[in-house]
């Protein structure tokens, strides 16, 4: 969701990231439990991931499934993982409409002022068991006997609005008798429903394949204008004080380019990058250390030696080329992973690359992997262009460093 409303921010060109604003509804024990929350409240400010920050709804009913609050978490309240960033948190009755109604009223006027995440903690409860087949009272006798016996919500709202002469009796028995009927129709209906997903949707309709129309793309780029691109990126103006060894590596990848071989990695994946954005494809790379590159194979940010202000090449090659967004990550793979998955579903046209340190670094974003990446377009026919980086590692740094394999 963060990684899916960071590309909808820079398609409509929210700058200010108040136009598209993400909102994350989870569960009491999930809040607490589940690390990648820690990892989104922690990437939360940083610049290659700030969303102008999220509104966090947790329904807390205080269980999970059948586990007890004092065996789920160590914090008093399942929000006290917000205080992380100070994030506002509001504590609500979930029986109470109006004050829910305040609070997210009053989330949503921080987060647009300030850019910041907010959380709700709804208290409220489960009338019934997690699932149409669980009997919850086989784990919490004594909450569920206080459960049955107390009035459902809306019947506490609506006899509030009964005493204070907003809605007569009859006028609430006729609204509730109104909403089951729609219900029970619905309900009929719906077995005959038949779901419409349709793949390659929206902005990925340009890519829809067709049966037939088998397309190979086309890679191969002039020459000349990898010429033109190399002497743009390694040529670097003298004020930016470039530190000499680099300015030495920079003079290296000129001369292969120029006599067409001893060509490396790091060379021809940068004039990869100049070729797609000039082309006007935009490239987001992202992972950790990626602007140097792990085995300082990469410089795609340069530091001056003097100031320590940074210097990015491949933005510098033409008025008319799209923007190269070299991201250094915090040190997370599943939650990094998945912000870049979610750019990755709104952006066809962003070439959008996701680096492991390592490759066995993968391992941390396995979820992600296995979820969403390997299977997403067979469960919800979403598409997704991500590129995973997964370099081997084989220089003598141990068995932790040595694999790449899924």
């Amino acid at each position: 969701v963060l990684g899916q409303t960071r590309a909808k921010q820079f398609f409509h060109q929210d700058a200010k990231r108040n136009k598209v604003i993400p909102i994350l509804i989870h569960g009491d024990a999930a809040f607490a439990g589940q690390g990648i929350v820690a990892e989104c409240f922690a990437m939360s400010g940083l610049k290659g991931h700030n969303t102008g920050g999220t509104i966090h709804i947790i329904v807390n009913n205080q269980i999970g499934f059948t586990t007890s609050p004092r065996f789920a978490r160590s914090s008093p309240y399942p929000s006290d993982l917000g205080k992380v960033i100070e994030s506002p948190i509001l504590h609500c009755n979930g029986d109470d409409p109006e004050a829910v109604v305040h609070c997210a009223k009053i989330a949503i006027e921080f987060r647009q002022k300030f850019n910041k995440d907010v959380v709700i903690d709804m208290i409220c409860y489960r009338r019934f068991g997690h699932n149409e087949g669980d009997e919850p009272s086989f784990t919490q006798p004594l909450m569920y006997k206080k459960i049955r016996q107390h009035p459902t919500t809306l019947n506490v709202y609506g006899n509030k609005l009964i005493k204070e002469n907003v809605i007569t009796q009859e006028e609430f028995d006729k609204m509730k008798k109104e909403f089951k009927n729609l219900l029970d129709e619905q309900f009929k209906t719906a077995k005959d429903y038949k779901p419409k997903i349709e793949w390659y949707e929206g902005t990925w309709s340009r890519y829809k394949p067709e049966k037939g129309k088998d397309k190979r793309g086309k890679s191969g780029v002039d020459l000349n204008k990898l010429i033109k691109i190399s002497e743009k990126i390694n040529n670097i103006p003298p004020e930016i004080n470039l530190h000499k060894t680099i300015g030495k590596i920079l003079d290296l990848r000129k001369k292969s380019v120029l006599k067409k071989k001893g060509i490396d990695w790091g060379t021809a994946e940068a004039l990869a990058f100049g070729s797609l954005l000039e082309e006007g494809y935009p490239v987001r790379l992202v992972g950790q250390d990626s602007g140097r590159g792990t085995f300082s194979q990469r410089h795609s940010v340069l530091r001056n030696q003097v100031d320590n202000s940074r210097y990015i090449p491949l933005n510098n090659i033409s008025n008319k080329q799209k923007n190269f967004e070299p991201v250094d990550s915090f040190l997370s793979e599943l939650a990094v992973l998945g912000f870049e998955y979610g750019y990755s579903l709104v952006e066809p046209g962003t070439l959008t690359i996701w680096e492991a340190q390592f490759g066995d670094f993968a391992n941390g974003a396995q979820v992600i992997i296995d979820q969403f990446i390997a299977s997403g377009e067979r469960k919800w026919s979403r598409a997704s262009g991500l590129v995973m980086l997964l370099p081997h590692g084989y220089e003598g740094q141990g068995p932790e460093h040595s694999s790449g394999r899924l």
